[in-house]
């Protein structure tokens, strides 16, 4: 295990992705996002996915110095071209819009469309949060191989991992934060898990042949991710492939355009709601905080810590590690200074 600091990580990305021909807004930009995951503890979305994006943008699925525009937009509503720039450069810039819409009309909808991979869902409803607003994003059709997730009571892949994230202000409590896939593990903890050399949990994926195992050996010689909760993350799954793929027009707006399932058929939707459109702000915090002080209340069950807000976890990793630093598999950091050295990065941390 490698343990590097947050700034040690954000340097070294930054220096990466301007190797590969970001401006440094851009390449600071996706290098804070992906050092952010890690800090929250969603090692699957964070300095792991180095070594391919740089792939990606050799590939030419990312442009490493394009910038999302505005196609067309009402007083609460905008859809926005990602021009296949970094995800995350993208989906900032849809957020902000979304936020600053519901601020002025009370709520607000924003696609995204020719969007790459955007991160770690909870950086934006955090963004929304902060800004006192309700927000909700979902993505889709985003799987690192296009498809890779089983339909419930299917034996073939058909899903990305489909994640959903909604941040929820409060008042003088902490902010809400929701943010899962759709499928029981999400594609990047595999990753991390293989880099690791441990098991997968049970019921997280199954072999090429349908069974199921906890080898994430197993996924990539042709496996798939199930969905959570059976049925029920996959009725969710459907519903996220239709808002952000299938409502935004992600088919249509990459047709034609570089890219293919894995790139070019994927969309991203963000809803963006004012609490004060229902309720006076003063009074929607005073409950809002009440609620959140009953829920830590609850005597734990045996063998609990107790009831955890959504969205504690990932305060708590931050804490630790902006202090103890961020935990790294050798495997993962030996990969991204491999990666470093062959963009001609020769000053490399230890």
């Amino acid at each position: 295990m490698v343990v590097q600091s947050a700034q040690t990580l954000t340097e070294l990305g930054e220096r990466i992705f301007a190797a590969v021909g970001s401006p440094p807004d851009i390449a600071r930009r996706v290098a804070e996002a992906l050092v952010d995951a890690n800090l929250c503890g969603h090692d699957s979305h964070g300095v792991i996915r180095i070594p391919s994006y740089v792939e990606a943008v050799k590939a030419g699925h990312v442009i490493a110095d394009a910038r999302p525009a505005t196609l067309r937009e009402t007083a609460v509503a905008a859809l926005v071209d990602g021009r296949w720039a970094f995800g995350q450069v993208s989906a900032a810039y849809g957020t902000r819009i979304a936020i600053e819409k519901a601020r002025a009309s009370g709520v607000a909808v924003v696609g995204i469309v020719r969007c790459n991979h955007i991160g770690r869902l909870g950086e934006y409803a955090t963004m929304g949060s902060d800004a006192g607003v309700i927000l909700l994003i979902v993505a889709s059709g985003f799987g690192g191989r296009g498809v890779t997730a089983v339909p419930f009571g299917g034996a073939k892949p058909l899903f990305g991992t489909n994640p959903i994230a909604v941040g929820i202000p409060a008042g003088a409590e902490p902010d809400v934060l929701v943010d899962f896939a759709t499928t029981a593990i999400a594609a990047g903890k595999i990753e991390v898990a293989r880099a690791k050399k441990v098991p997968l949990p049970p019921g997280a994926i199954v072999d090429r042949e349908g069974r199921p195992t906890t080898d994430p050996e197993d996924y990539y010689r042709g496996g798939a991710l199930l969905p959570f909760g059976g049925h029920k993350g996959y009725a969710l799954s459907v519903v996220v492939e239709f808002l952000g793929r299938i409502v935004t027009g992600a088919d249509f707006y990459a047709e034609g355009e570089r890219g293919g399932p894995v790139y070019g058929r994927s969309g991203t939707l963000i809803l963006a709601l004012d609490p004060g459109v229902f309720v006076r702000p003063e009074a929607y915090a005073q409950t809002a905080d009440e609620t959140l002080r009953r829920l830590k209340a609850v005597p734990p069950a045996p063998g609990s810590p107790g009831v955890l807000i959504p969205g504690e976890p990932e305060a708590r990793a931050r804490a630790e590690r902006m202090s103890g630093g961020i935990p790294l598999a050798e495997e993962t950091w030996e990969k991204i200074l491999a990666t470093a050295r062959a963009l001609g990065i020769t000053e490399l941390p230890a």
